[in-house]
């Protein structure tokens, strides 16, 4: 163990002389709560943002007054169709028996603009209806035979909030755990052989499994730091700025701990993994060409989550290194529960990764000939 503990402290000194290591984590720190804070300001902006709509013909009475509410410009032009394209979002022909639309469903304006004029007007017809069974004596509650009443189980407020973070967090973490400590795990292998300082180290007495051990121990380290200091730093970040309507996010004590889990297993992971990568490569440029598809890697699952939200995979998907870490931590911040047999699983799963990079390491590192070739 006294060996061990000089290898760890002889790599930490190392990695922390490292700028490269260091402006990794310092920049994860910054950058993403940069990210949300324009995230917020686009979506808030989205949502108040005033969108034209270019018409011709005679407006109904009222309706100029329900669609100036509503964030939609009426502007008069002599052909709404060709408006559409360029001028204005939405072009509308208000017609004696009906409503001509005209928009663009490439542009996300245009969109955005369809979307509050098919509710405005759904709403004017709805009133007008209403207002001419009236007139005539019948009870407009026709239109509504079966009214239906909401019962949320949870506060909809608080699952957007929930359901915004679920998208982030998972991705960020599994980046800045991979991301944090690529660069010194690189210079811990690759890095020493160019430097010409491996083979000395591994003609020392210790054994290569706890050289080996010492290195991913430091690497697992400044994973575990990078990815803390880019979550700390997001989710300070999100206490100072709400999404649409004010709504504010906060990760709850469970989604932690089970975060922080997940963090040390994937650091153990990506850390024996990159070792052995960069112990593959010949000199440190040759280790990052090496660790290049890893980012693809990282990215893929939590695609998945990102276009499939309401996935809902067998236990059989939680064997599945990453994509795991990504379900269970998804799960525990949008139902802020956790399937114990799911998790159980995920860990088994994630261990034995572990292990086999390991084992993969280990055999690398007690290669003599592919450790001291030029």
């Amino acid at each position: 163990m006294k060996a061990l503990g000089i290898v760890f402290r002889k790599e930490m000194r190392e990695i922390l002389r490292d700028r490269r290591t260091l402006m990794a984590i310092g920049l994860a720190a910054l950058a993403t709560p940069t990210v949300l804070i324009v995230i917020s300001q686009v979506s808030t902006k989205t949502a108040t943002q005033t969108y034209t709509v270019g018409y011709a013909g005679e407006i109904p009475v009222g309706l100029d007054t329900l669609l100036s509410a509503t964030g939609l410009k009426l502007e008069s032009v002599t052909d709404p169709a060709e408006a559409a394209k360029h001028q204005v979002d939405v072009g509308v022909v208000f017609q004696p028996t009906q409503i001509d639309e005209y928009y663009d469903p490439t542009r996300q304006g245009a969109q955005v603009a369809d979307t509050r004029l098919q509710t405005v007007l759904g709403q004017y017809n709805a009133a007008k209806a209403a207002a001419a069974l009236q007139q005539k004596g019948i009870d407009p509650g026709l239109l509504n035979p079966v009214p239906v009443k909401v019962h949320p189980l949870s506060s909809p407020t608080q699952a957007a909030g929930n359901a915004f973070l679920s998208f982030f967090l998972p991705y960020i973490l599994i980046t800045m755990v991979l991301t944090g400590g690529l660069s010194a795990a690189l210079d811990s292998s690759a890095g020493e052989r160019e430097r010409k300082t491996l083979e000395s180290l591994l003609l020392t007495p210790t054994p290569r499994s706890r050289i080996l051990l010492g290195k991913i121990l430091s690497v697992t380290l400044i994973s575990l730091i990078a990815a803390i200091a880019a979550i700390g730093s997001m989710l300070l970040a999100l206490t100072q700025v709400s999404l649409v309507g004010g709504t504010h996010i906060y990760l709850s004590p469970l989604a932690a701990v089970v975060m922080v889990w997940l963090a040390v297993l994937l650091a153990g992971s990506f850390s024996s993994l990159t070792l052995a990568l960069g112990t593959l490569a010949k000199n440190f440029r040759q280790g990052q060409a090496y660790s290049t598809p890893l980012y693809f890697i990282t990215i893929f699952p939590a695609s998945i989550i990102l276009f499939i939200p309401d996935f809902n995979p067998s236990l059989a998907y939680y064997l599945i290194p990453i994509l795991n870490a990504v379900l269970v931590l998804r799960d525990a911040i949008v139902h802020n529960s956790v399937a114990w047999p799911a998790l159980a699983v995920t860990s088994v799963s994630l261990v034995a990764t572990g292990l086999f990079c390991w084992f993969a390491a280990l055999r690398l590192f007690t290669r003599e000939a592919l450790l001291v070739r030029s």
